[in-house]
């Protein structure tokens, strides 16, 4: 696995996790009080990129190719041909 391929992953889990931090932000969205709202807002902005690191981290140490490299490949990639598992 290359650097590309690592930035690939990273993007994918950030796009994953964005999506969930997004959901949960408009579902309390409207409960916040207004002092709160700032810390929040950076919370559901930084937590889920953290996790995007460590996942893309510990994904890239296992050195194990997944369903999820596919993924992370037909991102960028839309028009590939599938993999040799997806025949």
């Amino acid at each position: 696995m290359g650097g590309r391929h690592a930035i690939r992953l990273f993007l994918l889990n950030a796009v994953l996790y964005g999506a969930c931090s997004a959901f949960a932000g408009v579902i309390i969205g409207d409960d916040l009080p207004t002092a709160a709202q700032g810390k929040v807002i950076l919370a559901f902005l930084v937590v889920p990129l953290v996790l995007a690191i460590i996942s893309t981290v510990a994904h890239v140490k296992a050195h194990q190719w997944s369903n999820v490299d596919d993924m992370a490949e037909r991102l960028m990639h839309p028009h590939q041909p599938p993999s040799k598992g997806d025949r």
